[in-house]
């Protein structure tokens, strides 16, 4: 192999390491593709959900978690 010639054994894991990053990277795209997440279609803009608790969370919440 004529890469393997050229490139020292720390460059060949480099690149080996990058190749792997960029083989889960397409996986995880191919996965949400076709997956439940992306066969969602809204019609209108993306909504954050919010926790009902956090919401109603009061000032004397607030400032016991700062005193902590």
């Amino acid at each position: 192999m004529l890469l393997a010639n050229i490139l020292s054994d720390d460059q060949f894991a480099i690149v080996g390491c990058f190749a792997a990053l960029a083989v889960c990277g397409l996986i995880a795209m191919i996965s949400f593709h076709f997956g439940p997440a992306g066969q969602q279609k809204s019609s209108g803009p993306a909504s954050l959900r919010m926790n009902s608790t956090r919401a109603k969370q009061t000032s004397d919440d607030v400032q016991e978690r700062r005193a902590a």
